[in-house]
């Protein structure tokens, strides 16, 4: 009877907890910063929810742009002290507004207007999440256990739902997650960004582990070998650096398991590079047509690779070049490496470690698939934007905390 009295009490604590943030929301940020915080949450759960690319535009109108814009005029001096606190982010900046200014020799077909909105609702998401997240840390790190929680769910779904569907691979539902290759590294992604964290209750650890187990299930299914390379590249560096020897021993076990489907799984080597290598030639061989400036926000270009015509180069370094120029993009290298310094030297931090895990997956999977800066909105925007947004949401000076990968 007492054990249940403690879960009673466990359970109306965690209840009072979560008022206890909505009242810390409400009174600092008013109702327009509920509606950001669900705003950012539904960021990327809308990736996984939304049935429609439209459908999830109009909700981040609603929660994010909206409200951002709102507090922006309403609490400019929050905003202004974030800005000049980060020196990451005035290079960020100066890329987006080289982006921008892009447009003017791009010759794109597109409305210049509704390439500027979008640029413009793209900055406002940047700002919403370095302060909200700078100042609500903790809901932030709830967001991420609750995407992976999701993320697991999803998976499992889609695993259940897979023989009826009559798939040769399997993948996701809705817009976002028509393909196994952004379904992989959607799944992959938020696998990473939630395996730091660990409960403390024995069921709670087989319910999560469950969760984890369907969610690298599903990124196994898709047959998709990006996000598998990216997954091993992560378990490499939990071997390195993350804490207990159970983990460590995991992330040999996945190893050697990454091996073994690409031992016993022929299909996944029989499809050879998939024409990647043709790819990246003609590529480099496109960036001296226009190497400083590049073609311009949202201009096409065409690569060619085993007889066919791509519209993408398959690798997001040299995508990049070909849009903007080896200036901008060395500048781009270098901000992504800054994210990942900052990450590795806050990684004994509960977020500093989810950050380079995500890096880490993140910087695989960027040269392999369909990864663009600036564009629509589509499934594998997170794997490039996501550990740069969370990165300016880390502390500035490191402080000492045992990383969630090591708790009990």
């Amino acid at each position: 009877m007492s054990r249940n009295l403690q879960q009673s009490s466990n359970f109306i604590d965690g209840f009072h907890d979560i008022r206890t943030q909505l009242s810390a929301l409400r009174s600092h940020f008013g109702m327009a910063g509920q509606l950001l915080g669900f705003g950012l949450f539904w960021s990327v759960a809308g990736v996984l929810l939304t049935p429609s690319m439209k459908f999830y535009t109009w909700l981040m109108t609603a929660f994010v742009y909206l409200p951002c814009i709102y507090l922006l005029i309403k609490r400019f001096g929050d905003f202004r002290e974030m800005v000049q606190g980060r020196r990451e982010l005035w290079l960020f900046l100066v890329l987006f507004s080289w982006s921008v200014i892009s447009l003017s020799w791009s010759g794109t077909d597109e409305n210049y207007l509704t390439l500027i909105k979008r640029e413009l609702f793209f900055l406002s998401l940047v700002l919403g999440w370095v302060v909200w997240g700078r100042i609500f840390n903790r809901q932030l790190q709830s967001m991420l256990i609750i995407w992976g929680a999701m993320a697991g769910v999803y998976a499992l779904v889609s695993i259940i739902a897979f023989p009826m569907r009559d798939l040769p691979r399997i993948y996701g539902f809705g817009s976002f997650m028509d393909n196994p290759n952004p379904a992989g590294y959607t799944i992959g992604f938020l696998l990473v960004l939630s395996c730091t964290w660990w409960p403390q209750r024995l069921w709670a650890r087989l319910a999560w582990a469950a969760l984890q187990a369907c969610s690298l299930s599903f990124v196994i299914m898709t047959g998709s070998r990006g996000p598998l390379v990216s997954l091993v590249a992560v378990a490499g560096v939990v071997m390195l650096v993350g804490g207990r020897p159970l983990y460590r021993m995991l992330a040999v076990t996945l190893v050697i398991a990454a091996v073994c489907l690409f031992m016993f799984e022929p299909s996944l080597l029989q499809r050879g590079d998939s024409e990647r290598l043709g790819l990246i030639k003609n590529a480099l061989e496109l960036i001296p047509q226009h190497p400083w400036l590049g073609i311009g926000l949202s201009a096409n270009y065409a690569v060619s690779a085993g007889g066919a015509i791509f519209d993408h180069c398959h690798n997001f370094v040299l995508d990049t070049a070909l849009q903007y120029g080896v200036i901008f993009t060395a500048l781009w290298v270098f901000l992504w490496g800054w994210v990942g310094l900052r990450a590795w030297r806050c990684r004994d931090q509960t977020l500093g470690m989810a950050v380079l895990l995500a890096w880490v997956f993140a910087s695989v999977a960027l040269q392999f698939d369909v990864f663009t800066l600036f564009g629509r909105a589509r499934a594998m925007w997170m794997v490039v934007w996501v550990p740069f947004l969370l990165s300016l949401c880390l502390s500035k000076t490191p402080v000492s905390e045992r990383p969630l990968i090591d708790r009990v």
